[in-house]
């Protein structure tokens, strides 16, 4: 998302976009999430503050029991523009453009908002109880003998 800082005609305002953000999932690959982003800007002494919500959703697996699975991801940043003598100069939060330009763009720190916060781990439900490792079976929707098979260095204890 690239911003033309010339459009900014009211010292404050929302606008809105899209953009599609490449993200690496760990089941299913690169996956291409798409996302809506959502920026508040104010102008004060030549400097515009933006504060940017990103919401997206991708199609995954679950990492238990390899359900598909939904996963949203929603994140925040802000981000100051302003104009100095040494143009180019960036920060975490911050970025200073020479006089004579006028675009920003965004793209980095949108893909930054949603690698970030994206989950580690994806289930479809938090006490998933995955897969049987013997034969298969989805222990979410059945039971199986395999699932309760004893490790026989427990014995001593069992007894």
């Amino acid at each position: 998302m690239i911003l033309d800082l010339h459009e900014f005609d009211r010292p404050d305002g929302t606008i809105t976009g899209e953009e599609m953000v490449q993200i690496a999932d760990p089941l299913a690959g690169e996956v291409g999430v798409p996302c809506r982003i959502e920026l508040d800007y104010r102008q004060t002494s030549g400097t515009f503050h933006f504060h940017g919500r990103v919401d997206g959703a991708y199609s995954s697996e679950c990492a238990r029991c390899t359900e598909p699975v939904m996963v949203s991801i929603r994140g925040e940043f802000d981000l100051m523009v302003r104009r100095g003598e040494h143009g180019g100069e960036t920060a975490d939060d911050l970025v200073v453009l020479s006089p004579s330009e006028h675009h920003v763009d965004l793209s980095p720190l949108i893909h930054e908002t949603i690698v970030l916060n994206e989950p580690m781990i994806v289930l479809c439900v938090e006490s998933c109880r995955g897969l049987c490792p013997e034969c298969g079976a989805n222990w979410n929707r059945e039971t199986c003998n395999h699932g309760e098979a004893a490790d026989p260095r427990w014995d001593a204890l069992r007894k």
